[in-house]
Order: structure tokens, then sequence, then C-alpha cells
């Protein structure tokens, strides 16, 4: 009986030691992008021009005064006639990527998507229109969308 009381003893213990490890709080991830603004206009002349880049080439994007985005074309792909999507790295800023998408619609006008991320970060922008039809990337926090393994 004693020996069933002191297995009963050490599972409890290693269920309290595992279940224990598991409650750690996460460090936190800094903030890439802690002293850009919360928007940053996006206009179409210049998104337009990622899709003209091939894989391989470096590319520069002045999306606002004090926001430049330049890196390396990772990924160039028309994946039917009306879908296209860039992909670029940018070591400017610790190897963030931008994706950006370019669906032309049936009727014939041109929606973009697109995100500016780094997954060791807490922030990021996403592509959004606004109602008047203009694009920017608006900061969001990737704390609570992208999860640690």
């Amino acid at each position: 009986m004693k020996t069933i009381s002191k297995l009963c003893w050490l599972a409890l213990l290693l269920t309290q030691a595992y279940t224990g490890k598991a409650q750690r709080e996460r460090p936190v991830r800094p903030y890439l992008f802690e002293h850009c603004s919360q928007k940053i206009p996006a206009p179409v002349a210049v998104l337009d021009k990622a899709f003209a880049a091939t894989a391989g080439n470096t590319v520069k994007f002045m999306f606002a005064p004090g926001f430049e985005f330049s890196g390396t074309v990772i990924s160039s792909v028309q994946k039917y006639n009306n879908l296209a999507s860039v992909l670029v790295k940018s070591p400017a800023l610790n190897n963030a990527l931008l994706s950006i998408s370019r669906r032309i619609n049936d009727d014939h006008t041109i929606t973009y998507a697109g995100r500016i991320i780094n997954e060791n970060y807490a922030d990021a922008y996403e592509l959004v229109k606004d109602p008047s039809g203009n694009y920017s990337f608006t900061k969001i926090r990737t704390e609570e969308l992208i999860q640690d393994f």
C-alpha cells in the first residue's frame, strides 16, 4: 500500500511540475514599427510598381516621406489572369516581409491586399482601403494574432 501511495504522490508531483511549466509567461516581443505613424499612405502607383519587378531584383518603395521599404523580391507570381502576388524581404527592417496581391475584379476594378510583417516582432502593417478608395498601411498588433509554438 505504501508503494501505491508513493507512486500517486510522484504522479501528482510530475503533473504539477508539467502544468507549472506550461503556465509560464512568454517573453514579450519588441515592436519593430514603434516610432512609425499609425497610418502610412500607399499610393496605387507605388503598389503597381511592385508588380513590374521579378524575383531576385532589388526594389525600393517610397510610401510616404520618412517611410521607405527597400529589399529583394523573393517571389513574383501571376497565379491567374486576374491575380498576382509579390513578396519582398527587407534586410533594413530586420528581414521584414512586404506581401502585396493585386486582384482584377469582374467589373475590371482592381483590389489590393498586403502586409508588412516580421514574425519576431509584435507589430505589423496591413494594407487597408478607406471609403474614398485610397489605400494605406495601418498598424496592427500581431501579439494576439501570431501564436508561438
